[in-house]
């Protein structure tokens, strides 16, 4: 027998050494230890309490529910980053063409063209709600580096696709 107080204790010593902490429960004594854990998950038929201390409510029993929910999650990851991806390389790639043709060539652009462009690029962003995505086998930490970076070499290549 495991008092509430204990496994609250033993989520918070776990938390100390820097791991992430996730805690299932389905009664009143759970509560604390579900509400201290990073990721507090009541099972199907759970207590108000617990419910109410948890960040995850399973509506099935066992525990399949939750690897569905992170292969879902780590998809709209995907297609997140997809987005972020896309919309940064058009962004450079829509501003750099535009300044080369203003300021190089003393190009005009009349302010309709710039709202159908912007219009029509935003139609383009429509599919990547619908992109069939593969999840990663393991969790990703993106960093601002690598999607800048990436953005600004997918960017230089669509603009230079562009100009030809």
């Amino acid at each position: 027998q495991v008092m509430p107080k204990d496994k609250q204790e033993v989520v918070a010593v776990l938390q100390n050494r820097g791991m992430v902490v996730g805690m299932t429960g389905d009664g009143v004594n759970d509560a604390p230890a579900l509400k201290q854990a990073q990721i507090g998950i009541a099972v199907e038929g759970a207590t108000d309490a617990a419910r109410g201390a948890s960040d995850i409510i399973l509506t099935e029993p066992g525990l399949s529910p939750i690897f569905t929910a992170v292969v879902e999650s780590r998809r709209i990851y995907m297609r997140l980053r997809s987005y972020v991806l896309y919309r940064l390389s058009a962004t450079v790639q829509i501003v750099s063409l535009l300044s080369l043709l203003i300021f190089i060539y003393d190009q005009s652009i009349s302010a309709l063209y710039i709202i159908l462009l912007a219009l029509l690029n935003d139609i383009t962003m429509i599919m990547i709600a619908y992109d069939n995505v593969s999840p990663s086998p393991a969790p990703e930490k993106p960093t601002i580096f690598s999607l800048l970076s990436l953005s600004a070499f997918l960017g230089g290549v669509m603009m230079t696709f562009s100009l030809m």
